[in-house]
C-alpha cells in the first residue's frame, strides 16, 4: 500500500478548513478592505505597488541622448 509523502503545511490546513467551514455555513466572503487588514506585517496593497513601479521604471531604463 502506497503511503502519501506529501506535506501541507499547517497554515494550508488552516486556509482549507476555514474555506470548508465558510462553504458550509454559507458565509460571506470578506471584503478586500477586511482581507488587506488582516494582511502579515509586511503586505503592500496592490495599488501602492503599481504607483511604485511606475515610478522608478523610467529611472532604470536607460537614457537616450
Amino acid at each position: 500500500m502506497p503511503q502519501r509523502s506529501s506535506y501541507v503545511s499547517p497554515a494550508a490546513q488552516a486556509r482549507l478548513v476555514v474555506a470548508l467551514t465558510t462553504a458550509t455555513w454559507r458565509i460571506a466572503p470578506s471584503s478586500p478592505h477586511e482581507v488587506a487588514r488582516r494582511a502579515p506585517h509586511g503586505y503592500v496593497p496592490i495599488r501602492a505597488m503599481r504607483r511604485f513601479h511606475a515610478a522608478a521604471a523610467p529611472a532604470l531604463l536607460p537614457h537616450s541622448w
